[in-house]
C-alpha cells in the first residue's frame, strides 16, 4: 500500500463523472477519430468505380497528403483501406511514411510495415513496442504462428499437450497457453513446428468423442507480459483513478487515458497482459477493494477476469456496461462475487432477452443478491444463505434397498442394455410382458446453457403433454403414441436410433420393491452410433423401469423413457472408461461392469469409492479388491504396486477376476 498514492480534494472526495459519484461513462475520453466521406474511415478512399485513378498509384481527392503519386510507385509506400493494422496499435502516418509525433495503438490488427526497406531498428514504431514489453522479431528471424483449438477447453490443457506430444516427432515449446472461452490458444516460434501440428488437424480425438481441430495460421509475436517501466506507469494510473474513502476503483475506457497516452502507452483492457497486470497491481495493493468499474472498454470475454474474485474478495459493486459482451453465461466466471450492484447496459447480451423479467432471472442465476441492475432497483431476492460452517452433507448416488435387491437389479441392467445397444433390439421381447406399455418423452433441458445437436430424431414419436393440444386430436396422439403390448413396445425401440450406453454414468434409485411390484429409475448418458457423423451427439436419458417377478427374473410392465440434451460435464465426463463393445448375443460375463456393483454398506463412502475404482482400474471384482486395500490398510499407492506385481507373476487366482 506504501507505493500506491491517491490524490485526493480537500474534503477527502472523488467524482468520477456523472454517471454515479463513483462511476462513470468514461475516463480521460479523447474525441472520436475522423472520419472521411460518408462515414468512411481514413478519408473514403476509392478504387476504379467512382474514383480518381492514376498510371502510378491510387489518388487521394481534395488532398495530396497521404496519399499517393506517379512518383512513388504503383501502389505502395502508404495507406489503403485495406491496409492491416498492428495488433497492438495503428499509426497515424505523414507523407513521408513515417510514424508521426502523435502516434496511437489500436488493439486490432497485425504489425503495419515501415515505410522504408529493412529493419528500421531504431523507428518510432519499435521504440513505443519497446516500452511497452512487446518483442519484436527480425525480419528473418523465425515466424510466429497462433494456434486455436475450438472447444479445447472440454480436453483441458494437460491433454492437449500431451495429445500433440504423443503424435509428434517434432519437439514444440508452447508459448502462452491459454483459454478464451472455450477455445484453447498458444503459440509456437518455428516453422516446422507449425507444420508438425497442423497435420494433427482431426486427428486426435478429444475425451468427449469429437475430434480435435487444430487451426494454424501466422501472426505477430505474442505479448506475454508487460515490462517493470510500464507496469509502473500503469500503477501510478490506477492510482489517480482509486477513490480510498469508497474502495472503489475506475477503470472505465482505459485504452484513452491521457495520463497513459502521453507516455505512449496503450494500456487496452481486453489486452490479456493488461488485465493480468491490472489483477496484480489490486492483488498487491488494494484487496480491500468494494466498487469496480471496467465499463467501455471492449470486453468481449470474461475470461481474463477470471481470477480476480480471488484477489479482490469484498466487491460488492461491478460496472459491466458498454463492453461486447454477447452472451450472459459469461458472468459464470465472476460468479464467486457476492454481487448487490451490477451495470450491464451497452452490452450485447441484453438485446437477447423478450422482455424485462426473463433478463433479471437470467442474471439473479449468476448473481442471486442483486438489488440494482442497471440502475433500476429490483424486487428483494428470495435465497437461502448457506454460507455457514457446517459442510452439506455428500451426495449420494444410487439407492438400493437391500444388497439382494442391488444384485438383481444390476444383473437385469446389464443384460437389458447389453442387448439395447446391440444390432438386434428384437431379442428384448422376452424382456416385456404380454400387457407391456411403453411411452417416450423427448424435451430440451432449458436450465442447460450448453449447445447441443437438436433432438429431431424423437420429436415424432415424443408423448410430451406439455407440447401437445388439450383438443380431442391431442387425446388421439396421445393414445397413439403410447405403445401397448410386447410386440409393438419392441417395435417401436427397433425404431429409435443406435446407441451405446456408458454405464460408468449410470444411477439408479429404487422407489418400491415387493414380492409382487418393483419400480426403479435408471439415469445416464448415451451416444448415437448411427449416421455418417465422426462426432456422435451425446444424449441424457431417464428410464423407469417397473417390473413383475418372472421365473427367476423379472419381466417389465411399464418403460417410460425420457431423452433430454446433456450438460457440458455430462459430455466432458462421459465415455472416459472404455467399455467393451455389446455383441449381438452377449454372455454374462462379458457384459460391462457397472458403477453400481455392491459395496459392504460398513464402509464409508470413500472407501466404497475407492473399491469400485480399483476394481474398474485392476479388473478384479469387488470383493477381490476389497481384500486388496484391506490387507494394506486402504494404501491406495501400495495396494496397486503389489497388484502389478502379483500379476506379472501370474500369482492372481482366475476367481479374482468373476464378476
Amino acid at each position: 500500500m506504501s507505493n500506491f498514492s491517491v490524490t485526493t480534494g480537500r474534503d477527502g472526495s472523488r467524482s468520477f463523472g456523472e454517471h454515479d459519484d463513483r462511476w462513470s461513462d468514461s475516463h480521460g475520453g479523447g474525441k472520436q477519430r475522423n472520419r472521411g466521406r460518408g462515414g468512411r474511415p481514413y478519408g473514403g478512399y476509392r478504387g476504379n468505380r467512382g474514383g480518381n485513378y492514376s498510371r502510378g498509384g491510387y489518388q487521394r481527392r481534395g488532398s495530396g497528403r497521404g496519399g499517393y503519386s506517379r512518383g512513388r510507385g504503383r501502389g505502395r509506400g502508404g495507406p489503403n483501406p485495406r491496409s492491416r493494422l498492428d495488433e497492438d496499435g495503428d499509426f497515424s502516418m505523414d507523407d513521408d511514411g513515417t510514424s508521426s509525433s502523435r502516434e496511437r495503438f489500436s488493439p486490432y490488427g497485425v504489425p503495419r510495415r515501415s515505410a522504408g526497406r529493412g529493419k528500421n531498428r531504431n523507428g518510432d514504431n519499435y521504440a513505443v513496442m519497446q516500452r511497452l514489453g512487446i518483442p519484436v522479431t527480425d525480419s528473418d528471424s523465425p515466424q510466429w504462428h497462433k494456434v486455436v483449438i475450438p472447444f479445447g477447453r472440454k480436453g483441458g490443457k494437460d491433454f492437449i499437450l500431451k495429445s500433440l506430444r504423443d503424435r509428434l516427432n517434432t519437439p514444440f515449446n508452447p508459448v502462452n497457453f491459454h483459454f478464451e472461452q472455450e477455445k484453447a490458444i498458444f503459440f509456437v516460434q518455428e516453422k516446422q513446428e507449425a507444420m508438425a501440428i497442423r497435420s494433427q488437424d482431426k486427428k486426435i480425438q478429444l475425451p468427449n468423442g469429437f475430434k480435435m481441430i487444430l487451426i494454424v495460421k501466422p501472426c505477430s509475436p505474442p505479448v506475454t507480459e508487460i515490462n517493470s517501466e510500464a507496469l509502473e506507469k500503469l500503477k501510478v494510473c490506477m492510482s489517480s483513478r482509486y477513490d480510498p474513502s469508497t474502495k472503489s476503483l475506475n477503470l472505465s475506457c482505459l485504452a484513452k487515458d491521457q495520463a497513459l497516452m502521453a507516455e505512449n502507452l496503450f494500456m487496452a483492457l481486453s489486452r490479456r497482459s493488461v488485465m493480468t497486470s491490472v489483477i496484480k497491481i489490486i492483488d498487491e495493493n488494494i484487496p480491500e477493494l468494494e466498487e469496480l468499474d471496467v465499463s467501455d472498454n471492449r470486453l468481449i470475454s470474461l475470461e481474463t477476469m477470471r481470477e480476480l474474485p480471488t484477489k479482490a474478495l469484498n466487491v460488492k459493486k461491478l460496472n459491466l456496461g458498454k463492453n461486447k459482451l454477447s452472451h450472459i453465461d459469461e458472468l459464470r466466471k465472476l460468479q464467486d462475487w457476492k454481487l448487490e450492484h451490477l451495470i450491464l447496459e451497452g452490452n450485447d447480451l441484453c438485446d437477447k432477452f423478450k422482455d424485462q423479467t426473463s433478463y433479471v432471472s437470467a442474471v439473479r442465476k449468476k448473481f442471486p443478491k442483486v438489488l440494482i441492475l442497471d440502475g433500476h432497483t429490483l424486487p428483494p431476492p428470495i435465497v437461502f444463505d448457506l454460507e455457514t460452517s457446517s459442510e452439506l452433507p455428500a451426495v449420494k448416488g444410487s439407492f438400493f434397498i437391500n444388497d439382494e435387491i442391488q444384485s438383481s437389479i444390476v444383473h437385469f441392467l446389464k443384460a437389458y442394455f447389453t442387448l439395447y445397444d446391440s444390432d438386434n433390439r428384437q431379442q428384448l421381447i422376452d424382456a416385456y410382458s404380454d400387457e407391456a406399455l411403453f411411452s417416450l418423452s423427448a424435451a430440451r433441458n432449458p436450465n442447460i446453457e450448453y449447445s447441443q445437436p437438436n433432438i429431431n430424431n424423437y420429436l415424432q414419436e415424443s408423448r410430451n403433454f406439455v407440447k401437445m393440444s388439450k383438443d380431442s386430436q391431442g387425446t388421439v396422439r396421445k393414445n397413439k403414441l403410447l405403445k401397448k403390448g410386447r410386440i409393438n413396445v419392441v417395435a417401436q425401440l427397433c425404431e429409435l436410433p443406435s446407441t451405446t450406453h456408458d454405464y460408468n454414468s449410470f444411477i439408479v434409485d429404487v422407489d418400491h420393491s415387493s414380492g409382487v411390484l418393483r419400480s426403479f429409475v435408471v439415469e445416464g448418458v448415451f451416444k448415437e452410433t448411427e449416421g455418417k457423423s465422426d462426432r456422435p451427439p451425446t444424449r441424457a436419458f431417464s428410464r423407469k423401469f417397473v417390473t413383475v417377478p418372472h421365473g427367476s427374473g423379472m419381466n417389465i410392465i411399464n418403460d417410460m423413457l425420457t431423452i433430454t440434451n446433456a450438460s457440458r460435464e455430462q459430455i466432458q465426463n462421459a465415455f472416459k472408461h472404455p467399455a467393451p463393445t455389446p455383441s449381438s448375443s452377449p454372455v454374462p460375463d462379458a457384459s460391462p461392469a457397472a458403477p453400481f456393483s455392491p459395496a459392504p454398506s460398513t464402509y464409508t463412502a470413500e472407501q466404497q469409492q475407492m473399491i469400485q475404482q480399483f476394481s474398474a482400474q485392476s479388473g478384479m471384482n469387488h470383493a477381490w479388491s476389497l481384500k486388496c486395500l484391506e490387507q494394506h490398510a486402504w494404501n491406495y499407492e501400495k495396494s496397486g504396486e503389489v497388484f502389478l506385481e502379483l500379476q506379472k507373476q501370474n500369482k492372481i487366482p482366475p476367481e479374482a477376476f468373476a464378476k
